[in-house]
Formats: C-alpha cells, structure tokens, sequence
C-alpha cells in the first residue's frame, strides 16, 4: 500500500495534467517529492533514490536536447516514480526520449507553469503522510478482527476513535479504482461527527458509526440516507455493504466483517450498490461453505443437465429458471420479463422438472432449484 502516481492524478490540483508518456506506469509509489533543475547529471546521481517524483522545468538542458536525454535517462534508471514537467520553456519532450519513457513504464506530466511548485508538493505529501496514518488504523482495524475477547476488541476500538460510543454499525464502500482518494474525503463530510470514522481499509472505504442511542431508530435511518448522498455526490459507480447495528462497542469487529460480506456479495453476486446483511438471507450461508465439493456437486446436479439441454436443443430452459426464481416463482411475471406467453413459462417449467426428474415436487422443487441458482451466481 503506498500513494501511486495514479493517486497523484486525482488530485484538485493536477486535474488539468497532461500525461505525454509511460501511462502503464501509474502504479509506480511516490516515496518523496522534490524538485530538479540542476545541468550535471554527475552531480545528482547519487542523490536520486527508488520511489522519488521530480518536478521540473527543464531550464537547465531546455537547449541541450543531449543532455536533455542524458538527464532523463539518468532520472528513469534511479528507479524514480515519475517526472512532473512544468511547460514553462517547452511544451512536449523529443519523440525518443518519450519513446524511452513508454519502454521503460516512466510516467511523465506536463501541467501548467502557473502551478506553484510548492503547493503540488505539499499535496503529494500530504497524501504520502495520510497514507502512512491510514497503514497505522488499518493494522489496527486487522488486529480487532482477529480478536476474540470483548474487553480487548473494546480497547482497540478506542484506539481507532476514542469517542466511539456504545451502539455500533458499519458501512464497507468501494468503487473504481481512482475514486478511494477522492471517497476519503467523506472525513470532510463528517467532521461534526466525532463518534464516527473513516478509514481507508483493504480495497475500499470503512465507515464506523456509533451512537449513543439505540441506531434501529428512526435517526438512523435520515443518517443512512444522509450518507447514501453524500457518497452519491462523490462517485455514482459504488457498492454499499450495510452491517446489522449492534449494541455493544465490543461487536464493533462483527459490524465490520458483516458490512465487508454484505458489500462482496452486493457487488459480486447480486450486481446491486446497496446491500444490507440484514437482508442476504440464503446468501448468508451459501457464502460460507461456497468452497466445499458438497455445494459445487449440488449445483452441479441441477444447473448443468440444464445447460446441456439448453445447448443441444437450443433452448432457454436456465435463463427461463433463473427468471422464475428472481421473480419468486411468479409464472406472469416471468412471462413478462422474458416477453413469452405464461403458457409457454409452464411448458419449461415441466420440461425443467422432467430434465431434473422432480415431477410432482411443487414445493422441492422451487426450494432446490432456487439454492442452485443462488449457488451458481456465486461461483
């Protein structure tokens, strides 16, 4: 985990950045920041380090296309992250120097020379310190989960946020990649609530919430609302994973682990952004044991004579199944989505239980065929 060149790039700042060579290198790590002008490459080189970003403008090689290229082959082999270029004296580079620059997977931005270096600087190291502060409460956050003991996960919750109160929920978001950065600005959003926080973690965005009062009220519900629009107004392509709410800081680690499972199934299985663990039913359990032979063998057993049939009759008998079981066994509305006639629903429906030898068991039949749909979805 580090501040990417990437990362760098969704800042206000840099917005109007242009980048002129090595786009594949936007995963490269900015370790430090600062600025280079100077004409010797013999006397900075061993001044550069692995992970440094440059800001430039190249006054001293500008007429020196040479030593131009000297300068910046110099800077690539340090193992340097990135090179800013303020268009000040040119405003491309020389093909073969931009040429090496792809080769070698070297980011290289031109932004304006109305940019104060200073500020860019600032930024980027604003952004390698939260980042450092971020690596410390996703530790501890790790730690909680793994804790057993209510006293101890209680602690180390207060540890992550000293005002955290007794009623506790939690909200896992993730989104584009790009869109984290700009996500953790929802601290900004909610700097009057001191009993909550926000915390970069694993591939998306924790929200703690707690309370004093009892969170199931109707409260909770304006504040959840509350945040959906907040989040709304960052990013519109995001996936929500909602936690049951809890009484006790010492359930802290169960809220986040439900809000994580709610959020990988919300994205993954059921294609929706907003999934409430409360409401995963089934899904709960599948997920579980989605690894064991038992689940594969059983959705085996039903899903692939389907799909065999399917393929040799050219039929729609799975997708005519996976209709009838998200609409809950509702023939009409199955007709309607797949703008077939009802009768025509009823046909494969039989045909359906012929295939899977299950004639005659109405209720067996839903309760089987709606876990191997399920079951299927998840793998």
């Amino acid at each position: 985990m580090g501040v990417s060149i990437r990362d760098t790039l969704s800042l206000d700042i840099l917005k109007g950045a242009k980048v002129i060579a090595g786009q594949r290198g936007f995963n490269r790590l900015i370790k430090r920041v600062s600025v280079i002008e100077c004409p010797d490459c013999q006397d900075y080189k061993e001044l550069l380090r692995e992970g440094d970003f440059f800001l430039t403008s190249f006054y001293a090689v500008k007429d020196d296309p040479g030593l131009l290229a000297i300068t910046v082959s110099t800077i690539i082999e340090s193992g340097s992250s990135g090179l800013c270029l303020l268009d000040l004296y040119m405003e491309d580079l020389p093909e073969e120097i931009k040429a090496l620059a792809n080769r070698k997977n070297f980011p290289i931005i031109m932004i304006s020379k109305d940019l104060p270096y200073a500020e860019i600087i600032t930024e980027i190291m604003d952004l390698i310190i939260q980042n450092k502060e971020n690596i410390i409460v996703e530790m501890q956050v790790d730690k909680l989960l793994l804790e057993k003991d209510g006293s101890s996960i209680k602690g180390l919750a207060l540890q992550i946020n000293n005002k955290f109160c007794n009623n506790v929920a939690a909200i896992f978001i993730t989104s584009k990649q790009g869109v984290k950065r700009r996500l953790l600005n929802l601290k900004e959003s909610f700097q009057g609530q001191e009993s909550w926080s926000v915390i970069s973690y694993k591939r998306g965005i924790l929200l703690l919430i707690s309370t004093p009062y009892q969170v199931e009220n109707h409260q909770s519900i304006k504040e959840l609302n509350s945040i959906i629009q907040t989040i709304e107004g960052t990013t519109k392509n995001y996936y929500l994973g909602i936690s049951r709410h809890y009484s006790g800081l010492e359930n802290l680690g169960l809220c986040i682990k439900e809000a994580m499972h709610a959020n990988e199934l919300g994205e993954k299985v059921l294609e929706q952004k907003i999934t409430m663990y409360k409401d995963l039913g089934v899904y709960r359990v599948l997920s579980v044991v989605k690894e064991t032979p038992e689940l594969k063998e059983f959705h085996d057993e039903i899903i692939l004579p389907l799909q065999e049939y399917d393929r040799k009759n050219n039929m729609n008998l799975f997708k005519t199944a996976v209709s009838y079981i998200e609409n809950d066994g509702d023939v009409n509305k199955t007709a309607q989505e797949l703008f077939q006639h009802r009768n025509t629903i009823r046909y494969r429906l039989m045909k359906i239980k012929e295939i899977l030898k299950m004639e005659g068991l109405e209720g067996s039949f839903y309760e089987q065929l709606s876990v191997a749909i399920k079951i299927h979805k998840m793998l």
